[in-house]
C-alpha cells in the first residue's frame, strides 16, 4: 500500500480538491522524495517548485543506481521495526524490539503513531518498486531546491549515516539540471535531518528567500 505512485497520486488528489491553485511543495526526508515525484509527475501547472529537504534519493532504494541502498542506511532499523512491531503495530512485541535494539523502557509516542509497515516498504523495496529514482528526476519539469544536511559514509563499510551521500545529491543535481530544470543546492553539514524541526527560522528563511526568486504565479 505503501508506494511513491501512491502517496503521490494522494498528494495530485490533494492539490487539486482541498487547494485548487498553484503551489510550492516541501518536503522532508521521504516527504522530500515525494517532493521529487510531485515535480515530476504532478499534473502540469500545478507546482510552482519543490522543494527537497535533506531527501533519501537512491539511498531509500534497495537495487539504486547511485552509492549506498537503504540497506546500507536507516533499513536494518526498520527491518526490526516491522519483524518485532508488524503491520500496524499487528505483533508489538516491544520486549523483543528491545532485546534486538536497546531502545527506551516504554516506545515514544512518535513510534507509536507509526506503522512499521512503511518502513517494510523502505526495507523490502515496495515503495519505489515502480518509481526509479534515476527515470524520476530526469523528468522534472519544475524548479528544484534541495538542502543537504549532516552526512557521512563509513568507508570500510559503506554505511550511510544520513539521509544521502554528496555522490546521491551530486547524482539529483545532474538529473534534474538535464532534464532542463533549475536546481539550486544548499548544503547544511551541522544541521540534523529536520532543518524545519531543528531550527524553523532559518527553514522558513531559505524557502522563502528561494520561493521570492520563482516565476510569478
Amino acid at each position: 500500500r505503501y508506494t511513491l505512485d501512491n502517496m503521490g497520486n494522494d498528494l495530485v488528489r490533494f492539490i487539486d480538491l482541498a487547494i485548487g491553485r498553484r503551489v510550492i511543495v516541501s518536503g522532508l526526508s521521504s516527504g522530500g522524495v515525494l517532493s521529487a515525484w510531485l515535480s515530476a509527475y504532478a499534473k502540469p501547472g500545478t507546482i510552482r517548485g519543490c522543494l527537497y529537504e535533506d531527501p533519501p534519493l537512491f539511498a531509500s532504494e534497495v537495487n539504486t543506481s547511485c552509492g549506498p541502498s537503504v540497506r546500507q542506511a536507516i533499513g536494518p532499523m526498520f527491518a526490526l521495526f516491522s519483524k518485532y512491531l508488524g503491520d500496524q503495530w499487528s505483533i508489538g512485541d516491544w520486549q523483543g524490539m528491545q532485546a534486538a535494539a536497546k531502545p527506551s523502557d516504554e516506545p515514544p509516542q512518535t513510534l507509536k503513531e507509526y506503522d512499521p509497515e512503511w518502513g517494510k516498504a523502505f526495507w523490502t523495496g515496495t515503495v519505489a518498486a515502480s518509481c526509479d529514482h534515476a527515470r524520476m528526476l530526469a523528468r522534472v519539469k519544475v524548479p528544484v531546491l534541495l538542502t543537504h544536511h549532516f552526512r557521512m559514509v563509513d568507508e570500510k563499510t559503506g554505511t550511510l549515516i544520513g539521509a544521502l551521500s554528496d555522490l546521491q545529491a551530486n547524482r539529483v543535481r545532474e538529473l534534474v539540471a538535464a532534464a532542463g530544470q533549475r536546481i539550486d543546492y544548499q548544503s547544511f553539514p551541522e544541521m540534523g535531518h529536520s532543518m524545519h524541526g531543528q531550527d524553523p527560522q532559518l527553514f522558513a528563511d531559505v524557502l522563502t528567500k528561494w520561493s521570492e526568486t520563482l516565476p510569478p504565479v
